[in-house]
């Protein structure tokens, strides 16, 4: 199973992020709630961890900023 991690949305008002650190390799393995990055939003700096034990495929980098919603990285499920 794969999934979309996407830049998370802290507020209502919330319209854009910044990544600023990822905590992971690209193609690197990660347990359930291990950090995959660093996000900083408009009023939070966040670090999105993993939803369970996968591999991570970057999509985003470091110092762009994305607005809510945008991908920034693929998830896939190991067993």
């Amino acid at each position: 199973m794969k999934i979309t991690l996407r830049v998370p949305k802290s507020a209502v008002s919330s319209q854009q992020g910044q990544l600023v650190q990822w905590h992971v390799q690209d193609g690197g393995i990660v347990n359930a709630g291990e950090p995959i990055y660093t996000i900083e939003l408009e009023k939070s700096t966040l670090d999105v961890e993993a939803p369970f034990k996968g591999k991570v495929r970057r999509i985003a980098d470091v110092g762009e900023t994305y607005p809510v919603g945008a991908p920034i990285a693929e998830f896939e499920k190991l067993d």
